[in-house]
């Protein structure tokens, strides 16, 4: 590994995992809201606190393409304004030769760490999520703050 190539970043990647892990809710105590993104989209942003911990510049934001698709559905997770997880989705598996980084086919989630190089696989490696199936973006939204241990505050519906 070429020393100069590598980033400077402030959390170790074992840092970055104990704070994905660890309780998180929205820093104003609201909810968090879904927003219309143009016609048929919608998206959603908001800062997060730990719930137990020291201050951390986190952000959880999404969107989704088309609500009713949620092929289109993306979210991430950024510490520090570094993407650190993401969820997504790829219909077909991909490989890129010069990273020989592998996205699987279907519902993956990013697991980057800011701490190497961009051409390193371990900058963004890509963990299928194979019973990661949302039914809506809302749904997609629960599912991907569960994954990350996030309170979006937002009651359960009574069935």
């Amino acid at each position: 590994m070429n020393p100069v190539a590598a980033m400077h970043y402030r959390y170790p990647r074992h840092r970055i995992v104990e704070i994905v892990q660890a309780p998180k809710c929205p820093s104003d105590g609201a909810a968090i809201e879904i927003d219309q993104r143009g016609e048929h989209g919608q998206k959603f942003d908001a800062t997060l606190d730990l719930v137990d911990g020291p201050f951390c510049d986190l952000r959880y934001l999404g969107k989704a393409g088309q609500a009713d698709l949620p092929a289109t559905y993306d979210a991430s997770l950024l510490l520090e304004q570094q993407r650190v997880r993401g969820v997504g989705y790829c219909p077909v598996a991909k490989q890129n030769f010069r990273a020989k980084l592998r996205i699987p086919a279907g519902w993956h989630q990013n697991i980057c760490d800011p701490n190497q190089p961009t051409d390193h696989a371990e900058f963004n490696r890509h963990e299928p999520l194979p019973d990661f199936a949302p039914s809506d973006f809302s749904d997609y939204v629960r599912r991907t703050a569960v994954l990350w241990n996030i309170d979006l505050g937002w009651e359960e519906a009574l069935l």
